[in-house]
């Protein structure tokens, strides 16, 4: 459903993501990032104008089929299709790459609970130490044509308790950001997940 509509993006966000991370890395850094259930994969565009490396992955193939928004540039070279329950490995010139800033939108609901280690495995396997993991979540349900979308409707303190159990080297922070300024959010329970993972 969400990937043959969106294609969201803030500009507030791109731009204050870029100078945080220009400043805490060095003006000339190469940053990178990986946006998970990217659907059209505009946020991926618009840090890559501003000189990033950016992929994109996405769990349905409808974008790719139809070569929707970003898709008809940027399908199999930086927007991709992949299940993120499932053990993966970006590249880059061969090499596992490891990325500045990883978000997801409105998916994390999405995913059934029993699959969620699997996808904070693959979160923290491909995060810079220092680099943000940003994301929105929803509790609310969402049922479409009878099935219910939203398979994890927990509240921001539930996720924060299950992630603070699992993955210590993620740190809970405050990024800077007001509710307006992130890519997209609940507008009635508006919940992020906003961690830097440790560099020790």
């Amino acid at each position: 459903k969400g990937t043959a509509v969106n294609n969201s993006t803030n500009k507030k966000f791109v731009l204050h993501f870029d100078a945080k991370l220009r400043r805490e890395l060095g003006g000339n850094a190469a940053l990178r990032m990986m946006d998970l259930g990217c659907a059209g994969g505009q946020t991926i565009a618009d840090f890559m104008t501003l000189g990033w490396q950016g992929v994109g992955l996405e769990g349905s193939d409808f974008s790719l089929k139809f070569r929707r928004a970003n898709w008809a540039q940027l399908a199999n070279t930086h927007l991709f299709t992949c299940d993120i329950t499932k053990p993966y490995q970006v590249k880059l010139d061969g090499q596992p790459v490891r990325f500045h800033l990883i978000t997801a939108w409105e998916v994390m609901e999405h995913i059934a609970t029993p699959d969620l280690p699997a996808v904070f495995d693959n979160i923290v396997r491909h995060l810079e130490p220092g680099g943000y993991f940003v994301a929105s979540t929803t509790e609310t349900s969402d049922i479409h044509m009878g099935l219910e979308l939203h398979q994890t409707r927990w509240t921001n303190d539930a996720w924060r308790k299950w992630v603070g159990q699992r993955y210590p080297d993620l740190e809970y922070t405050d990024v800077g950001l007001k509710i307006y300024q992130f890519v997209r959010y609940n507008f009635l329970h508006p919940s992020f997940l906003l961690y830097r993972r440790r560099n020790s």
